[in-house]
Order: C-alpha cells, then sequence, then structure tokens
C-alpha cells in the first residue's frame, strides 16, 4: 500500500522525492500475550482530514481527536517524550522538513534541527536527554543524534545506502534502524554510539519501522515479503530470531506502536477502505478501529505514560 511503503521515507508527506556489526547483543525471548486490562494513555497520530497534514492526539479508547499543530504547513510523524510532557514531530513550516519539539498540548513548538537538509523519524532516548533522527544533510540519509535541544548533533551511520527510522531500546544502549545497505529495505541494531551495527532481517521484499517493546523483550515492525504483497505487522527477537506475523490480513497494515505496559500495539490499515488508526493486543488479539474518518489517519506513537 503506497501510504504505508513511503514510510520508508523518512518525510514522505514532505518530499517529492558502515561496517558490519559484531558481538551481537544477548537475545531477550519475545513472548507477547493477550492484554488483560483496558488499554489507557494518549495516541498521537498525523491526519489530513483538516485539509493538510496535523498532528493530533487522542485517548486510547479513540476518544477525544484533537488537533494540536493546527499550522498552514505540514505537521506529521509524532514521537512522545518518555516522560509525556513533549512531542517531537516533523514540519515544513520553515520551508523544508526539519525536527520541531512542542509541549504535548501542542503549545511551544520549536525547531531544534534548522538546516537546509530534509530531516525526519525522530525518536526519543528513553532518558529524554536526545533525539535520533535522519537527515541528507551530507548527501543521503544517515542517522543522526542531537541533544534534545539541538545542540551536539553527531553522526552514527556512514554509508552509502538509505539509513531511516530510528528507534531506542528501553535501556538506551541500542538503536534499531532500517537500511537498504544490501539492495532492500531490511531492519538493523547497532550500539548507541553506532558501532556494532548488524542486521537483523533478511526478508527477500522490505522490512522496515522497528519499535521496541517496553520490556526490550519484542521488535514490531512492518514487513512485505515482495512488491507485490501487502504490508502485515511482524515481531521478532531482539537478534531477528523467531519472527511471527500478528495481522495476517488482506489489507496493508503498518506502523506498529506498543502501549506503555507492551500488551497492545497500535498501527494503521486500510482494512476498511482507507487509513485509519487500530489496536491490537500484543499477540495479535482484539483488533479494533479507533478512528473513522474519510481523512487518512496514519503513523500511530502511543504515549510512554499510562
Amino acid at each position: 500500500m503506497a501510504k504505508y511503503s513511503l514510510a520508508l521515507l523518512f518525510c514522505a508527506a514532505f518530499l517529492a522525492a558502515c561496517g558490519g556489526g559484531s558481538a551481537p547483543a544477548p537475545t531477550v525471548f519475545c513472548s507477547p500475550r493477550a492484554p488483560l486490562a483496558s488499554p489507557t494513555g494518549k495516541i498521537a497520530f498525523h491526519s489530513n482530514r483538516d485539509g493538510n497534514l496535523e498532528v493530533y492526539v487522542m485517548s486510547a479508547d479513540g476518544s477525544g481527536q484533537t488537533n494540536l499543530t493546527n499550522n498552514p504547513a505540514r505537521d506529521g510523524f509524532p514521537a512522545w517524550s518518555p516522560d509525556g510532557s513533549r512531542i517531537a514531530f516533523v514540519s515544513d513550516r520553515d520551508g523544508n522538513s526539519e525536527i520541531y519539539v512542542m509541549s504535548a498540548d501542542g503549545t511551544g513548538a520549536r525547531n531544534i534541527t534548522s538546516s537546509s537538509a530534509n530531516e525526519g523519524s525522530p525518536a526519543w532516548s528513553p532518558d529524554g536527554t536526545r533525539i535520533a533522527f535522519a537527515s541528507d544533510r551530507d548527501g543521503n540519509l544517515e542517522i543522526y543524534v542531537t541533544n534534545a535541544d539541538g545542540s551536539a548533533t553527531t553522526r552514527l551511520t556512514n554509508n552509502s545506502a538509505a539509513e531511516n527510522q530510528p528507534a531506542w531500546s528501553p535501556d538506551g544502549k541500542r538503536i534499531a534502524f532500517t537500511s537498504n545497505r544490501r539492495g532492500n529495505f531490511e531492519i538493523y541494531t547497532m550500539d548507541a554510539d553506532g558501532s556494532h551495527q548488524t542486521r537483523l532481517t533478511s526478508a527477500q521484499g522490505r522490512d522496515s519501522v522497528p519499535a521496541w517493546s517496553p520490556d526490550g523483550a519484542c521488535i514490531a515492525f512492518e514487513s512485505a515479503p515482495g512488491p507485490q504483497e501487502n504490508i502485515e505487522i511482524d515481531v521478532m527477537n531482539t537478534d531477528g530470531s523467531d519472527i511471527r506475523d500478528l495481522t495476517n490480513s488482506p489489507a496493508s497494515d503498518g506502523v506498529p506502536a506498543w502501549s506503555a505496559d507492551g500488551s497492545y500495539l497500535a498501527f494503521g490499515s486500510d482494512r476498511d477502505g482507507n487509513s485509519e488508526i487500530y489496536i491490537m493486543g500484543a499477540d495479535g488479539s482484539g483488533v479494533t478501529r479507533l478512528t473513522n474518518n474519510e481523512a487518512a489517519d496514519a503513523f500511530p506513537n502511543w504515549s510512554p505514560q499510562p
């Protein structure tokens, strides 16, 4: 599905257009279970329901859907800070796509990258002090990290391929990301300083948009077996083993986001005709639609706070 395959490019809504690893970390085995309680917390997402792309927030049951950005520019791809007080997002309000940070109520939006390059895919470190992101400032997409105020930016990857979609492990020691350095998009991990880059998936199609479970035992991601195949949400151990399909749907399902307790996943799907936000148990059970809009609602991100 085009709108989800475009998630491979960190700012699909905004653009017209390394070394091997060593000593992989010990595997923590992933055992997602059916949830025992109702979902809680807030889910941020983006939607063009008001005529252009904006960042919205809603409760985990789909109620209280509220536009946070309300700007004539295109704002999207939200990412909650670990304490739930801020949201990083991507905006082209200064002419090119850059990383902004705002308060969780939408106030005080501030540009933290401020470069002439295109930048996106913001991801907070677990302690809230740093933000990883993707940028083409050095000629092609690479993964960078900056302090949360935009200072001390450092490049972590250095490859002629496209490196994108960083996601921190809950302990802050590793970052998962997507790369096409072997020809098709696959999921890799590296230490938080960029060392020990290790490939986890080796599909013939495409694996992308990794998301660590809160307990660090699982990585959920979207997977398309081939160019003509629909996109599914899969989950695997953190060494890439024991890959399991959670959605198993003829629709395209993508961009998984874990609830704070790890018992649910939010995701986007076109299973009801257009792009909407859904949740399901971490074992794939109990799929429930949260949005119901003729516009495209996509890219959910669940608040780390219950």
